[in-house]
């Protein structure tokens, strides 16, 4: 059933908006952030289903239950959450390139805990040639990991976020050298990402052309360089270490 679910479109903004800073949370698996007390709540859509973490002003995860409310282009659907090792999780007909809105309603700790979260739907620009073998690259080779709309998987980080923006700590050069190379993590919760296999020399250019295009496309790059969120080393690694499977950086 489609509804109309209306929320004030500054609370949209700053929830919506990556939670980080001096003594904020920074999102460790490629999702939001919201604050709630002394607790952090990160969400990462993924297709298929939902991820949630709940960590304390230490970032140690904390237990919590609950059940999640999404609004999917339009159609509220309402799921329990599961327990899964440190997270929360639930499957439902969800895309990572969909307009979300989710209401989180949690036990943790012993306190109730509500926090909201959106996103827009992923915008698909006309691409040029280069851009357009590039995407043809993308899907085959860095999808798994990336996710097919380069909002991340379970796998690898989001590529559609401002820490991989032009500008925000990974130029055109380094993005070309992650391609051909592969990298050492250092932001997300994710390990290493090894070189990736089935681009061949020269190709990388097309690649990038296709990631900034679809950046631009949906408003990543479009801040000037000041305004940028810091890349914030995560607790407990090195300066370079963390990505998980293949991908994130």
């Amino acid at each position: 059933m489609k509804i109309r679910f209306v929320l004030a479109t500054t609370v949209l903004i700053a929830l919506a908006a990556p939670a980080w800073g001096h003594g904020a949370a920074v999102p460790f698996f490629g999702g939001q952030v919201a604050a709630s007390g002394e607790l952090h709540v990160e969400l990462a859509i993924r297709d298929g289903g939902i991820r949630v973490w709940v960590r304390d002003h230490a970032d140690k995860p904390v237990a919590a239950t609950g059940k999640a409310v999404l609004l999917i282009n339009g159609v509220k659907t309402e799921l329990p959450l599961r327990a899964e090792a440190e997270r929360l999780t639930a499957e439902a007909a969800v895309k990572t390139a969909d307009k979300v809105v989710a209401v989180l309603s949690l036990d943790a700790a012993g306190k109730p805990v509500s926090v909201r979260f959106a996103q827009d739907a992923v915008v698909v620009p006309t691409l040029d040639a280069q851009a357009s073998a590039g995407q043809g690259l993308f899907q085959t080779v860095c999808a798994t990991c990336h996710g097919p709309s380069l909002r991340g998987s379970d796998q690898g980080p989001p590529l559609l976020h401002p820490w991989y923006a032009a500008g925000a700590g990974h130029d055109d050069n380094q993005v070309l050298s992650v391609i051909g190379n592969g990298t050492a993590g250092h932001m997300w919760k994710f390990g290493d990402m090894p070189k990736p296999e089935g681009v061949k020399p020269g190709q990388e250019k097309d690649v990038l052309a296709y990631i900034r295009a679809m950046q631009a496309a949906n408003g990543i790059g479009s801040m000037p360089a000041t305004t940028m969120p810091a890349m914030p080393a995560m607790p407990g690694m090195t300066d370079h270490g963390g990505h998980g499977g293949h991908a994130g950086h």
